[in-house]
């Protein structure tokens, strides 16, 4: 049983086109390798991606969040890697989640506006509590419509 305290890490990054990649194809790549590693790490969290921009939340012991973002940073998927803050956490979010993800669709802008994001995801403009809250809320969406 790992008993590290639980903390919970947020970042923005920006999409960086494979050759090859589409944004759908490159998600499900992310989500996939993530499954696996977070898994094996006790890491758990919720992806946004709107084609363009990741907001990710990042949940677990803080040793396993900082090599899981060695790995983002390395990631060539990603550029602008931008950490906007480590907290500890009391329970999980996403405890469900060994890595939940979320591809933007325009049914789910009024969630989005609802959180000061209207149009593309603009990283400089999100904080910590934003996507915290962005991401529950997709979460919940998105369980609705998966019972």
């Amino acid at each position: 049983m790992n008993t590290a305290p639980l903390h919970r890490l947020v970042y923005t990054s920006v999409y960086r086109a494979g050759r090859v990649d589409n944004a759908l194809s490159a998600l499900r790549a992310i989500l996939s390798t993530s499954r696996k590693n977070n898994e094996a790490a006790n890491v758990t969290g919720y992806l946004i991606f709107d084609g363009d921009s990741f907001i990710q939340v990042l949940e677990g012991p803080l040793a396993a969040l900082e090599a899981t973002m060695a790995r983002i940073a390395a990631d060539e998927r990603h550029r602008d890697v931008s950490v906007l803050g480590t907290h500890p956490a009391e329970t999980r979010l996403f405890r469900e989640w060994k890595m939940g993800g979320y591809r933007r669709t325009p049914q789910q802008d009024p969630i989005f506006a609802a959180h000061g994001i209207s149009g593309q995801i603009d990283p400089s403009r999100v904080d910590f509590e934003t996507a915290v809250s962005l991401a529950q809320a997709l979460s919940l969406e998105e369980a609705k419509h998966t019972r």
